[in-house]
């Protein structure tokens, strides 16, 4: 391996015993420290051993612990006390590990562009298998083989897709499961997908956390110690003793970590992996051939010989038939030349901490690490005299329990481990190359930025870097760049400046309260407009463009904006002045020392910024201290009857077993019992939403489950709200269900119940209706399309965009009594929008009443749509109007439900679903994004036409399930057309006309997720025939959602400005305006008819169309010649928009 295909390793995370990171980790290996202890008795006695068990000979009670194996930093990954719980202290620390190894590298542990993969291995827990036990005995085998929060939250399979998860890494997430070797041939898969281009970044390491570690009967023959402790290779050692351990590598590829300026710990120069083979005396034993054959050929992808090494760190397991076969198999498998002996150390960490399991490997990889770069040779503890002593004399190797230096430059070192059942894994070290990339330059004042989610967090952060700036290992100038660009923004903030030699002072004093977090930058330039070009593209670049720039003198800084003034003014609380005075363009660094002053000040009011060091070619990233997390005990096993008591009552487990049944149901009290038991949250009340108390979709699965068991009803969190599903409306719904025959005694679609139904009986009842049997015919064949929905401005321009990208006839569904009324409509809809009429031929019409969707389908022309229809492109309704679900029901629901049997019975699978952002609700979890899925939780406090949606779209779940194709477009507030054109009875373009007639606009801060309407029509048309467009959803509108302020300024942009105000006060002046007037496009109402569209309280992933919108180079957000142009064209066809625009057309022309 050459160093084109070196591997880095720059960025280590740990807990092992006696060790709660890689420097303390060090030290105790360097000291040569053993980290078993004897157990205290009352220890045992507590976990239910007996006396005569403790006092046992045979009995062993010395242990290597693990620190903190109990505590986990929850909340700072967003697990609530609940699920916390019942996730393995295996995948809770590594974590935690992983996050402080990327932290260690310099790089984000989320939000890092580079593709980071992760590769990791572990096994079965004692806390795992005691949480199963437990409710294999309160509830039986099955429903514990069944748990799915025990399988979620406790196998190894989930434990590198748990980190991809939480820190948002998109590479490949690998578990590895080849026992003792896991997390060394994780490594080596590392390299492989690194070398392969498969990630930029990689994660490698595993995980074994045997806790509480309670002593273990000693059997002759067995793997385990007489004593309790582990003594690689020397003559007194009868096997392994077991411990905890976890650990993670950062690895990237050596030519970009060196240009990136990585903390290079040490080179991988060569890996291999593979298995014994049958060549051995049973499934358990070890053979030295195939361990040999492994360590030759890692040997020689590194590109040396044995000759070369200095140490080997070897898998040491203590066992005297596993020694004997590895120093053979070593010995065999790195000498190149007979004779010569004793030239490179061996030894194992084993000595120090114990039998790590899968997390062995890393763990010797960590300390290979720390030889390689310092060449300092750790002890060997507990080593007296050799086990085979001829073998070791005639071999490459010497063992050492004193400490010792390796003198040569070349210091490589190779790294053995050996699973269980036969596959080892090789891997090669050597010392890091001195760095590439230059030190941030000297400045005479240092800004560092240091943030955490809370004070106490902000403060330790502070007095940790304040050591680390006393030790003098780094350059100030870099730990200031780290800080910047491998560092993560919290909402807690301080920016420390003081001169290089006052910093550590500085940290140490109280930081002062963190401002209020602003959303926004505004840059005032001076009056007569002129800035530094320079400085001005560094800025936008900074604000990544949303940077709004205005020309003084400075105005007041609106309450959510950070105002930047250029040139003078006065600085104040969210005002920070950018003196121009003698700023030089030349002077590069007088020019960055400003703008680095003026970004950490936006930094600090709650501004994202992308920091100019990113792309920098100076400053190298350093190893700083790990964040302190705030750590809580999450044990489940305090419920539990004593582990070691061996006929022990059955125990409950609070997370997975529902209250009892009450003699007379009280749903409420009962369901917040549950609540607060499977959220961990005991003040929980009957109105907390689901997602405020950090409830997520394992949780929601759990009472799922609870209730199921409970009631005998199947009501999930989705159903009852997702995010904003509360005890009280979760009550209301099983009442419901159980005091009902169920959703059959609900009215069907013959409509015929007599009964007055709840809407909650209606949704279930339309939920559960049957969908008509597939039919026995073939699939369909035909090319041509059917389109459902009324006869509006979207409707027109996705018709106009399927006949252009279809095949075939557009078959078009139309509310008109005759062919001549339809067309008339279908003309007069493309003249308002500029576009072609339709061509008869290929449009041909489907006319009838919606609500008879399956027979019109069914009876037009004698079956022609079932010989020539494939696919069926079909709307839910727009949001708006105030009519209920029971109301809007038989329009929607049921004619979708007949479409649907129509086409199942004709074999037509393909299905397009024009839907809205309305069918969403928010998120499990608390998190303010929507999500790009098709499963959504019902938001209770939308409109009917929403909760329509909602079910229309669930519907579409149960049919795909049953082979049929179906693909959901999801938009929101649809803006004008990209040509102008718009629909003038839109309230959008009432409230804006309104607001531009009066001068002034709402101070409304609801947001909107918009998009033109013809980029809309385009996409689905086009995205449709994409391969992977089936089975997905994809929300059409821009990335950045806008309130009606923003709107309104970029019409100000585009030369018609307002005046923002309260709402009442608008309202009240555009109701003045209309009674003067009599003009009905005035319309103080029109932010409430607009509401129907707001985006509520997320913010709407649209990922899926991006690749699309680059294709072909557009861009859904809305400009201000986009919306003045809309507005154009409505007063170019209503005379009501022509009366209220034509003044300030007319000033346009006049100015």
């Amino acid at each position: 391996m050459n160093n084109d295909t070196a591997i880095a390793v720059i960025g280590i995370g740990c807990r092992f015993p006696d060790a709660r990171g890689p420097q303390e980790f060090w030290r105790n290996i360097g000291e040569g420290k053993v980290s078993f202890r004897d157990l205290d008795p009352e220890r045992l006695r507590a976990a239910g051993l007996s006396d005569e068990v403790i006092d046992d000979p045979a009995y062993v009670k010395t242990a290597a612990t693990l620190p903190g194996a109990e505590d986990f930093a929850a909340e700072f990954f967003g697990y609530s006390p609940a699920e916390a719980e019942a996730t393995d202290p295996q995948q809770r620390l590594f974590l935690e590990v992983c996050w402080e190894a990327l932290e260690s590298a310099g790089h984000l542990p989320t939000g890092d562009p580079l593709i980071t993969g992760v590769f990791a291995g572990a096994s079965a827990s004692t806390y795992m298998t005691a949480l199963t036990v437990a409710r294999a005995r309160s509830e039986g085998v099955l429903a514990a083989a069944d748990d799915v929060a025990l399988h979620l939250g406790g196998l190894p399979d989930f434990l590198s897709s748990r980190v991809a998860y939480k820190l948002g890494l998109r590479g490949p997430s690998i578990g590895v499961q080849t026992a003792c070797s896991s997390s060394l041939t994780a490594v080596h898969y590392a390299v492989l997908s690194l070398l392969s281009g498969e990630c930029d970044l990689a994660l490698a390491g595993g995980a074994a956390v045997n806790e509480p570690a309670l002593g273990y009967r000693h059997h002759a023959g067995a793997l385990a110690s007489r004593d309790g402790y582990c003594r690689p290779f020397d003559s007194r050692s009868t096997g392994t003793s077991f411990s905890s351990g976890v650990g993670a590598v950062v690895l990237r590829r050596l030519s970009d970590a060196l240009a990136d300026g990585d903390p290079v710990l040490a080179v991988v120069h060569g890996s291999a992996v593979g298995n014994d083979g049958a060549n051995r005396s049973g499934f358990t034993a070890p053979s030295p051939q195939g361990l040999a054959d492994v360590v030759a050929a890692a040997l020689d992808v590194a590109g040396i010989t044995g000759e070369q090494l200095r140490y080997v760190e070897a898998h040491g397991s203590g066992t005297p038939l596993g020694d004997q076969i590895e120093l053979r198999g070593l010995t065999e498998g790195a000498r190149s030349a007979p004779g010569r002996t004793g030239y490179c150390g061996l030894g194992s960490v084993k000595a120090n901490i114990g039998h790590c399991g899968p997390a062995a490997g890393v763990a010797g990889l960590i300390k290979a690490v720390h030889v390689a770069r310092t060449g300092e040779l750790p002890p060997h503890p507990l080593f007296e005299r050799p086990r085979s002593p001829g073998v070791l004399a005639d071999s490459p190797f010497r063992i050492s329990a004193e400490p010792g230096h390796i003198e040569e430059e070349g210091r490589y070192v190779l790294v053995n481990s050996m699973g269980l059942g036969g596959t080892n894994a090789t891997v090669v070290v050597g010392p890091p190359p001195e760095p590439t990339r230059p030190s941030a330059p000297d400045r005479d004042t240092v800004r560092l930025v240091l943030s955490a989610h809370s004070d106490d967090e902000l403060a330790k952060l502070s007095d940790g870097l304040a050591d680390e700036l006393e030790r003098g290992a780094a350059a100030v100038g870099d730990i200031a760049h780290t800080l910047r660009v491998g560092r993560r923004s919290f909402a807690r903030r301080r920016v420390v400046s003081a001169p290089a030699g006052q910093l550590a002072e500085a940290l140490r004093r109280p930081a002062p309260p963190t401002p209020a977090a602003l959303r926004g930058v505004r840059l005032v330039l001076p009056q007569d407009g002129e800035a530094p070009e320079v400085l001005m593209t560094r800025l936008d670049v900074a604000f990544r463009g949303r940077v709004e720039v205005v020309t003084g003198p400075a105005p007041e800084a609106p309450a959510d904006r950070f105002l930047i003034l250029l040139g003078r003014g006065d600085a104040d609380e969210g005002r920070f002045v950018l003196p121009l005075d003698g700023l030089d363009e030349s002077d590069a660094e007088a020019l960055t020392d400003r703008l680095d002053e003026a970004l950490t000040a936006a930094w600090l009011h709650g501004v994202d910024v992308d920091w100019p060091e990113r792309t920098a070619s100076r400053g190298r990233r350093v190893a700083l201290p790990a964040y302190p997390f705030s750590r809580k005990r999450y044990w489940a096993l305090d419920r539990l009857p004593p582990l070691a008591r061996p006929d022990g009552p059955p125990g409950n487990d609070p997370a997975t077993t529902p209250p009892e049944p009450a003699t007379a149901p009280d749903v409420d009290a009962e369901l917040l019992l549950l609540w607060r038991e499977l959220t961990g949250v005991e003040t929980l009340a009957a109105d907390d939403e689901f997602g405020a108390l950090g409830g997520d979709s394992l949780t929601a699965m759990r009472i799922e489950a609870a209730v199921q068991r409970r009631y005998g009803v199947s009501v999930n969190v989705h159903r009852a709200g997702g995010g904003q599903a509360t005890v009280r409306r979760m009550a209301e719904i099983v009442r419901g269900l159980t005091q009902s025959s169920g959703p059959a005694a609900a009215p069907g679609p013959e409509r015929g119940a007599t009964a007055e139904p709840s809407e909650a009986d209606l949704i279930d009842a339309d939920l559960a209706l049957p969908l008509a049997p597939s039919g026995t015919a073939a699939r369909a064949r035909g090319t041509d399309t059917l389109l459902t929905g009324g006869a509006g401005p979207l409707d027109a321009f996705l018709l106009d965009e399927l006949l252009r990208t279809a095949e075939g006839r557009v078959y078009r569904v139309l509310d008109e009594p005759d062919e001549e009324s339809g067309r008339r409509r279908l003309r007069r809809a493309a003249e308002a929008l500029g576009l072609s009429e339709p061509d008869a031929g290929r449009v041909p019409l489907v006319l009838g009443s919606p609500a008879d969707l399956g027979k019109l389908c069914a009876h037009h022309r004698d079956g022609e749509l079932a010989a020539r229809v494939g696919r069926v492109v079909h709307a839910t309704p727009r949001p708006g109007g105030t009519a209920s679900y029971q109301e809007l029901r038989a329009t929607t629901v049921l004619p979708l439900v007949d479409l649907l049997g129509w086409m199942r019975e004709h074999g037509v699978e393909d299905f397009t679903c024009l839907s809205t952002l309305a069918a969403c609700g928010s998120a499990l979890g608390g998190d303010d994004t929507v999500p790009e899925d098709r499963e959504q939780p019902l938001d209770p406090e939308r409109a009917g036409s929403a909760v329509a949606t909602w079910v229309m779209e669930r519907l579409l779940e149960r049919a795909e399930a049953d082979g049929m194709r179906v693909r959901v477009f999801r938009t929101g507030l649809l803006l004008g057309a990209t040509t102008g054109a718009c629909d003038p009875d839109d309230p959008l373009w009432h409230l804006l006309a309104s607001g531009l007639a009066v001068g002034r606009h709402p101070l409304d801060e609801r947001t909107y997720a918009v998009s033109p309407i013809d980029l809309v029509a385009r996409s689905v048309a086009e995205l449709m025939d994409a391969p992977g467009s089936v089975g997905r959803a994809y929300h059409l509108v821009s990335p950045a959602p806008v309130t009606v302020r923003e709107l309104f300024a970029l019409l100000g942009e585009a030369g018609w400005p307002t005046e923002g105000v309260p709402l009442r006060q608008w309202q009240r002046a555009v109701a003045l305006r209309a009674l003067d007037r009599e003009n009905p496009v005035l319309s103080p109402l029109a932010p409430r008819l607009l509401s129907a569209a707001a985006s509520g309280r997320g913010r709407p992933e649209a990922k899926a169309w991006q690749p699309w919108l680059d294709r072909v180079g557009a861009d859904p957000a809305p400009t201000g010649p986009l919306l003045r142009a809309a507005l154009t064209s409505a007063a170019a066809r209503h005379p009501g928009f022509a009366e209220l625009l034509d003044p300030l057309s007319r000033k346009d022309h006049d100015d």
